[in-house]
C-alpha cells in the first residue's frame, strides 16, 4: 500500500487579499513530498478561480474543490459585502459547514483522510468543523499581527465602550481625540485608527456577537501563523505569543517564498504596463492602486485625476471597471486621457508583485491592504495612504506615524472629499522633499528585514514555517 500523506485542506476566506497569501503557503507546503493539499472555495469564486488557474511549478498535485454558497462572488468579496458584513458572516456560518463536512468525508473515502485544515482567522467556524472529524485547525492571518491584538483586545475594547459603543458611533472630533493605549504590544491609537468594521453602533448585533466569538476561537488553533514579519512588529509578536504560545509566529512576508513573483488574479493582467515601466527613469513612477474591493465617488476620481495631471510625475493607475461608483464621466475622463497620454499609463489590473519590484517604481498611493503595505516593503517603496475600511486605517496609521515610511490621506473620520490640493501636496512629500528621502531610507532598512526574514539559513519566519511543517508531518494517519 502507498505510503499515506499529510492532506492539508485549505480554505482561504473569499477575497483576492487572503487568497494570494494562503496559495504562497500552499506552494511551500507543497515543496515537501509528504504532503497532499486540497484547496476549497466557495463555488461561484472557484468557477471563476479555475479559468485562471494555472498550476505553478510545485503546485500540479493541488486538487481544487468547492463547496456551495447562496452569495455569488465571482471575483470574491466586494464593495457589497463590505456593506452588508453581518449578514454576509452570518449566511457563511450557517452554509458552509455542512458543505466543508461533506467534502471532508467524500475526500476521505476516496484517498487519504484529511489531516487538518488551514483556515483564514476570520473563517471561524472551520474550528467547529475540525472538532468534528478530531483534527487540528491553523490559523493563516493574512493581516498584520497589531490586528490579531487588536482583535484578542475585543473584550476589553468593548468594557470600555471604545467599539460597538452603547451611546452611538462617536463623533469625528471624539474619534480623533480619544486615544487607545491598553491594546498591549501596540503603540497607543487613535479611536480613528481602529478597524472601522468595530466601530459601528446601530443595528450590529449580530455582527457584534460574530466578532466576539472569533475572537476566543484564535485559542483553540494548533498554530497561528501570521503574514507579517518579527522585526516590523516585535514588541506585538512577543506578547500574543506569551498569551497563545510558541505556536503564534511570524511568517510572512508570504509572497517571497514564492520565486514567480505572481498573485493569484480573479481578473485578467495587463502585462503592457511592465514595457511601459521600462521607458521610465529610475524611481520616478507613481503606482496607484485601491486594490479589489474599495470604490471611489466621481467627484472623488476628478480630484484624484486633476491631482496627478497637476503632479507631472509618470503614473500607473489600476482602474477597475467598478472603481467609480456609478462610472465616471466619459467625457472629463476622455479629455483626461488624451491629456495624460504621455504621462500616464492606465489599466484595469496590473501584476503588482512585478510592478513593485520594477526599477522605476518610485511610490505607491495604495488603499493600505496588508498584501499592498508588506510588498511595498518589502520592495523599499514608500506610500501614500488612502485607506477604504477594516483593518487599513489601521495599517495607514503604522505606515505614517509607527514606521515613518509614508503620508496618508483621510486624516479625520468623516473627512468627505479629498482634495486634489492634498492630493498633489502628498505626492510632493513623499517624492520631492527631504522629508520624502527619510522615507525612503526608513523603507530601504525594512525591506533588508523582510527580506531577511524568508532567508533559507537564518530568517525567523523561514526557520518558524520549517518547524510548522515539522509539527504536521507527524498528523500522518498511522493506518
Amino acid at each position: 500500500m502507498a505510503s499515506r500523506k499529510v492532506h492539508v485542506l485549505a480554505f482561504p476566506a473569499p477575497a483576492q487579499g487572503h487568497i494570494s497569501p494562503m496559495i504562497h503557503l500552499c506552494k511551500f507546503i507543497a515543496q515537501d513530498p509528504s504532503f497532499t493539499i486540497s484547496w476549497v472555495n466557495i463555488d461561484s469564486l472557484h468557477d471563476e478561480f479555475v479559468k485562471h488557474w494555472v498550476a505553478p511549478a510545485g503546485l500540479e498535485a493541488l486538487r481544487l474543490h468547492s463547496i456551495p454558497f447562496s452569495w455569488k462572488l465571482p471575483r470574491g468579496v466586494d464593495a457589497n459585502v463590505a456593506g452588508n458584513v453581518g449578514d454576509w458572516f452570518t449566511a457563511a456560518a450557517r452554509e458552509l459547514p455542512g458543505g466543508l463536512e461533506d467534502l471532508i468525508r467524500k475526500l476521505g473515502e476516496e484517498g487519504d483522510p484529511v489531516s487538518c485544515i488551514v483556515s483564514d482567522y476570520i473563517c471561524d467556524w472551520t474550528q467547529d468543523v475540525a472538532d468534528v472529524f478530531g483534527i487540528p485547525r491553523i490559523i493563516l492571518w493574512s493581516g498584520n499581527v497589531a490586528w490579531t491584538s487588536l482583535e484578542y483586545h475585543i473584550p476589553e475594547l468593548l468594557e470600555k465602550d471604545h467599539i460597538f459603543p452603547s451611546k452611538g458611533k462617536a463623533s469625528p472630533d471624539e474619534a480623533n481625540s480619544v486615544i487607545i493605549d491598553y491594546v498591549r504590544g501596540v503603540k497607543p491609537l487613535r479611536l480613528a485608527d481602529v478597524p472601522d468594521y468595530l466601530l459601528a453602533s446601530e443595528g450590529q448585533e449580530v455582527w457584534k456577537e460574530i466578532c466576539i466569538k472569533r475572537s476566543f476561537v484564535v485559542k483553540r488553533a494548533r498554530w497561528v501563523l501570521v503574514n507579517s514579519f518579527y522585526d516590523l512588529e516585535a514588541p506585538t509578536f512577543d506578547f500574543m505569543a506569551s498569551e497563545l504560545g510558541l505556536r503564534f509566529i511570524p511568517a510572512g512576508p508570504l509572497f517571497l517564498l514564492d520565486d514567480s513573483r505572481k498573485n493569484v488574479v480573479l481578473r485578467p493582467e495587463n502585462e503592457d504596463c511592465l514595457g511601459w515601466m521600462d521607458e521610465q527613469n529610475p524611481g520616478s513612477v507613481l503606482y496607484i492602486s485601491f486594490g479589489s474591493v474599495a470604490v471611489l465617488s466621481v467627484e472623488q476620481f476628478e480630484e484624484l485625476a486633476g491631482a496627478l495631471e497637476a503632479s507631472k510625475k509618470p503614473f500607473l493607475w489600476v482602474i477597475r471597471p467598478e472603481l467609480v461608483v456609478g462610472g465616471h464621466s466619459n467625457e472629463s475622463y476622455n479629455g483626461f486621457c488624451e491629456r495624460t497620454k504621455n504621462q500616464g499609463f492606465i489599466v484595469s489590473w496590473a501584476p503588482q508583485l512585478r510592478v513593485l519590484a520594477h526599477p522605476s517604481m518610485g511610490a505607491f498611493l495604495t488603499h493600505c491592504g496588508w498584501n499592498s503595505v508588506q510588498e511595498s516593503i518589502a520592495n523599499g517603496i514608500p506610500m501614500l495612504g488612502w485607506p477604504y475600511g477594516g483593518d487599513q486605517t489601521t495599517n495607514s496609521k503604522f505606515i505614517v506615524a509607527d514606521w515613518k515610511i509614508g503620508v496618508r490621506f483621510c486624516k479625520t473620520v468623516g473627512q468627505g472629499l479629498i482634495g486634489r490640493g492634498e492630493i498633489e501636496d502628498g505626492i510632493k512629500k513623499v517624492m520631492d522633499s527631504d522629508e520624502g528621502k527619510k522615507m525612503q531610507e526608513r523603507v530601504e532598512n525594512l525591506k533588508t528585514l523582510a527580506r531577511k526574514a524568508m532567508d533559507k539559513e537564518l530568517g525567523k519566519s523561514f526557520r518558524g514555517l520549517q518547524a510548522f511543517l515539522e509539527d504536521l508531518k507527524s498528523l500522518k494517519d498511522p493506518s
